[in-house]
């Protein structure tokens, strides 16, 4: 299966904002008690549209066969006032429609999102995922993304 990856335009917002919907409902609507799962249909142009002027992220969509099967979201920014001037990426979303998973289009968004990162100088590259989605978990190791901390939850 040839799996083509590029920079989104305004012409995949549809394919974008539809597949950012099915993204919170299976993930975080799975994961995430208090997700709320209309923001991706109320915010979803804005967002996009928002990212793809910034020349600080990335959206870049998978295609198999001229169809958008996939999408990946990531930008770079500065490090706190804690930390080194340096600048990181963050993947913040990544999305491949079911029935063209397990075909190689995730490992090749995520590559051409680490080399994005590294084309623009980036030291590392961060991605956060639900404990609990092992597929995700499992994507991320083997791209050599190291667990560097733990976030945890206590439901009151």
């Amino acid at each position: 299966m040839m799996i083509a990856v590029e920079a989104a335009t305004t012409a995949d917002l549809a394919e974008l904002i539809a597949q950012g919907a099915a993204l919170f409902a299976e993930d975080a609507g799975r994961y995430d008690t208090y997700i709320d799962l209309t923001w991706s249909q109320r915010e979803g142009q804005a967002d996009f549209e928002r990212l793809l002027g910034d020349p600080s992220s990335a959206v870049m969509v998978a295609r198999f066969e001229g169809v958008a099967i996939g999408h990946l979201v990531g930008y770079t920014h500065p490090s706190s006032a804690t930390r080194l001037p340096v600048t990181y990426a963050s993947l913040r979303s990544l999305y491949v429609e079911p029935t063209h998973r397990r075909h190689g289009a995730a490992d090749r968004l995520v590559h051409e999102f680490v080399e994005w990162a590294r084309g623009l100088g980036c030291v590392e590259a961060h991605v956060d995922s639900y404990a609990a989605n092992e597929p995700a978990q499992r994507l991320y190791e083997r791209h050599g993304f190291a667990v560097r901390s733990v976030a945890r939850a206590l439901q009151l």
